[in-house]
């Protein structure tokens, strides 16, 4: 189940004894437990709302709550956080599983139990995760695709009466890098920014929302693969302008070089996106940037780069050169093949 659609069963009020919110997206996992908190009115959220970390606290409360009745109200509402049980991790706490087993099987009616579970896979192995998958609304919380973000952005817009042009959407997520919580703050923004106009066009996202740190050496990275020395001293400038440190940036290119020659070396063998996503941990929407980007690009070319930045990281900690002197060298050096 998406967002979207708990929302739409909440308002219908299908509600479902058992979730679980799976997935490490903070935004989806906070945005869920709003959505279900809301349906225990304000003034009894002290009485019927109990929220537990499951990494310090014993099953045993938890269930003692979960089965309480509610008081003057029609739910209960128990959050269960950091069910690490669910995982493979090793934890101080030991828990007795047997009395969620048998809860999950005969529900308490008027609780809706909530496991959110911010973790990036849980150990199916584990009787405990198939009986809970097969008993829990499963709502998903991994990082959206495109098409979830362009909903969700939609839906946001359309519920404040405001239009967004399309250009003004792939640019909103091309600077967030599709990160949804930070969609999320930049709209409110662009919202009422727009309050007069009820419309959002491109020029208002270029003005209002900045490139994150990973997009700007994207954008450094394209031109310094293309030789271009003027171009890339002039983009690594302004990000010393907007107070990057030397450091952070170059920690960024590594790591930016480093999942492009995967990329590189995984697509030639037959990954898909998905695939590459998985095996890398890495973010759908990076992937999709970099699988654009490593068709330009051949393997020397971002192995010399890659390696030539271990070298300059090397001599930012090590020497007292300017940072930017010791950038351009480095662009001297791979513009002439590193000699």
């Amino acid at each position: 189940m998406k967002l979207t659609d708990l929302k739409k069963d909440v308002a219908k009020g299908n509600l479902q004894p058992i979730y679980l919110i799976e997935g490490p997206d903070n935004y989806i996992q906070n945005a869920a437990k709003k959505i279900l908190t809301a349906l225990i009115p304000e003034d009894q959220q002290v009485m019927n709302v109990g929220t537990y970390d499951l990494e310090n606290t014993d099953l045993g409360l938890l269930l003692d709550d979960a089965q309480s009745s509610p008081f003057f109200g029609n739910y209960r509402l128990v959050i269960a956080n950091n069910p690490v049980f669910l995982t493979g991790e090793k934890t101080k706490v030991k828990f007795n599983l047997d009395g969620l087993i048998n809860y999950l099987k005969q529900p308490e009616p008027t609780t809706i139990l909530v496991f959110a579970a911010k973790y990036e896979k849980l150990d199916g192995r584990k009787k405990i995760v198939k009986d809970l998958k097969k008993q829990a609304t499963v709502i998903d919380a991994n990082p959206p695709k495109e098409a979830d973000t362009r909903q969700l952005i939609q839906q946001f817009v359309n519920e404040r009466q405001i239009q967004i042009a399309s250009p003004a959407v792939e640019e909103l997520i091309l600077r967030t890098g599709n990160n949804l919580a930070q969609v999320i703050n930049e709209l409110e923004k662009l919202t009422v920014y727009a309050a007069d106009s009820k419309h959002i066009d491109l020029e208002a996202v270029q003005k209002l929302v900045p490139k994150s740190l990973t997009q700007n050496v994207f954008d450094l990275i394209k031109v310094l693969m293309k030789e271009d020395v003027r171009q890339s001293i002039a983009d690594y400038s302004v990000l010393l302008l907007n107070q990057e440190q030397p450091l952070r940036i170059n920690a960024a290119l590594v790591s930016q070089f480093r999942l492009l020659l995967q990329v590189k070396i995984l697509t030639e063998r037959g990954f898909s996106q998905g695939k590459l996503a998985q095996e890398l941990r890495a973010h759908p929407y990076r992937i999709k940037l970099a699988m654009q980007a490593v068709r330009q690009f051949d393997m020397a070319s971002l192995k010399r780069a890659f390696l030539g930045l271990l070298d300059l990281e090397e001599q930012l900690k090590t020497t007292q050169r300017p940072p930017q002197e010791l950038f351009e060298l480095f662009l001297v050096k791979f513009k002439n093949g590193w000699q």
